[in-house]
């Protein structure tokens, strides 16, 4: 089996030769004029609308129906995001084990960053993402400051747009309103405790009930903004 990725980027010349050898079922050496029989299976990989290059001329047709015998079309990861989660964890192993890099986990936040991006890239993007993230991970919990920049969302807790996406410890609270950096931090504690307010009051240092009455103040808040 013979795979070509990014077949829409093959070059007329090239394509012209692609389509001899699928024709002849034969090739022949550089430098040798002996021809060699072939018996290959072709797979072809692209991103492009190749229907659309066969009308503008720049993909030959002939060789469009030669390779779409068996056409397997793959929606864009933006179109499917319930996968993102599971290809996430799935990168993520592989890539723990092959850089010995073990993970406690990823947060609610990185997870909620991950699925609301568009993915322009597909599976790729969210690959590298996933490497970037391991490798960038100092405390064993993946989370947003961890995340490429392009695809951790710009706004704080509230939808305020000039909190910045630099999120590398605390220091975009600076200067933000008390109560606001309260906020975080209790979300913050919640993302890495799982959603469990027990675990969570603990690492605040506050009771369970004083963090019960904070989350119930929050939501209170967000009812009155809708």
């Amino acid at each position: 089996t013979l795979f070509l990725d990014e077949v829409g980027e093959m070059p007329m010349q090239t394509q012209i030769k692609l389509l001899r050898v699928l024709e002849d079922r034969k090739i022949a050496r550089l430098g040798n004029n002996e021809e060699i029989s072939l018996n290959v299976r072709l797979v072809a990989a692209t991103n492009a609308d190749l229907l659309e290059m066969v009308k503008n001329g720049t993909f030959r047709q002939d060789l469009y129906y030669r390779l779409s015998v068996v056409k397997i079309e793959l929606p864009p990861l933006r179109e499917r995001r319930g996968d993102i989660p599971l290809l996430t964890d799935h990168f993520l192993k592989e890539l723990s084990s092959q850089y010995h890099k073990p993970y406690d986990g990823v947060s609610r936040a990185a997870r909620r960053a991950l699925m609301s991006y568009d993915w322009p890239g597909n599976i790729r993007q969210l690959k590298n993402a996933a490497e970037r993230m391991l490798v960038l991970d100092t405390d064993g919990i993946l989370d947003l400051d961890d995340l490429p920049e392009e695809i951790v969302p710009v706004s704080g807790p509230d939808g305020d747009s000039s909190y910045t996406s630099d999120r590398s410890g605390a220091d975009f609270l600076i200067g933000r309103p008390f109560s606001e950096v309260e906020r975080y931090y209790i979300e913050r504690a919640l993302d890495l405790a799982d959603g469990k307010r027990e675990e969570a009051a603990k690492m605040l240092g506050i009771g369970e009930r004083t963090l019960y009455r904070k989350l119930k103040e929050y939501q209170k808040q967000r009812e009155e903004q809708v």
